[in-house]
């Protein structure tokens, strides 16, 4: 059972005001009326409904920054600098993946942990406020360790002896099989003082990648849309396969023709993979290559 709450899984809050234009007109309508009886100058080109309709807009925009205010300090909605004042509240910081290059023009930026990464670090710091003794401990510790670490998973008994923790790195580079320098690194983090327990052994292990390919024939609607479609499909494949590659994420087929099935799609004939890939301690999925075709409506 997961010990994480999905934040994409929770209902919208209460405070959030969600007014529509023309309710509010009306609304604001009858107090003006309320407060003269004898006004009924209601054509749109009078110059009072003009004013109300100024006023209601700019009510209107006045909702949206609030919402806006409520959305900047919520984890499960903060983006940007507001998520990074947010995660300042956890002594959590935006990872680092890639430094910035000052020697070439124009100068390129760092490339930042993506705010959906940052997001979950931080829901996960809450299980390091003590030394990393459950698996999302240890997996916080891991991926703060360094940038280059995309995913992690921990085990113990009864899948190792006791006393015993195996913790899995996935890399961001190339198919996600770490080098043994970022092993290094990972091991030498678990390894704090104030991090591993001391009655915990802790092996740091790559993660085992599995290779695969998304191969299928798609059937379009007749017309020049189909190319559009192709490139949705394929688009939304490797979304798909992204999304999938993480420790104990499986490859679902079902998953595989709900990405497929792009509006225009008629049907779809998927040959790999055959069927659902579920991965085992320590494995996870890298899709190499979506090879789509179109097929000929009979």
């Amino acid at each position: 059972m997961s010990q994480t709450i999905d934040l994409s899984q929770l209902p919208p809050p209460a405070v959030i005001e969600m007014p529509e234009f023309e309710m509010l007109k009306q609304e604001r309508l009858a107090e003006l009326q309320g407060l003269d009886p004898v006004f009924n100058a209601l054509l749109e080109s009078d110059p009072a409904i003009k004013l109300l309709e100024i006023l209601v807009y700019r009510e209107m925009v006045g909702v949206q920054r609030f919402n806006s205010g409520i959305w900047a300090v919520l984890l499960a909605y903060a983006m940007g600098a507001d998520l990074d004042q947010l995660g300042a509240n956890y002594d959590v910081a935006r990872r680092e993946i890639t430094p910035p290059d000052n020697t070439v023009i124009p100068p390129v930026p760092a490339v930042m942990e993506s705010d959906d990464e940052f997001r979950y670090r931080i829901q996960i710091s809450w299980h390091a406020l003590n030394t990393a003794g459950s698996n999302k401990a240890y997996e916080y510790h891991t991926l703060s360790a360094d940038g280059d670490v995309l995913d992690a998973i921990a085990y113990g008994p009864p899948q190792t002896q006791p006393g015993y923790v195996d913790v899995y790195v996935l890399s961001r580079t190339g198919n996600g099989v770490p080098p043994q320098s970022l092993l290094d690194t990972v091991t030498a983090a678990l390894n704090a003082e104030f991090v591993r327990p001391l009655t915990d052994f802790v092996t740091v292990r790559p993660a085992t990648i599995i290779d695969y390919q998304i191969v299928a024939t798609i059937y379009t609607d007749a017309g020049p849309s189909s190319d559009v479609v192709m490139e949705n499909a394929e688009a939304a494949a490797w979304r798909f396969a992204e999304q999938q590659h993480r420790f104990d994420n499986r490859v679902d087929i079902g998953g595989v023709y709900r990405a497929l099935r792009q509006p225009g799609t008629t049907h779809v004939e998927l040959t790999s993979p055959a069927a659902d890939l579920i991965p085992v301690t320590g494995q996870v999925f890298h899709c190499t290559d979506v090879i789509l075709t179109r097929g000929d409506n009979v």
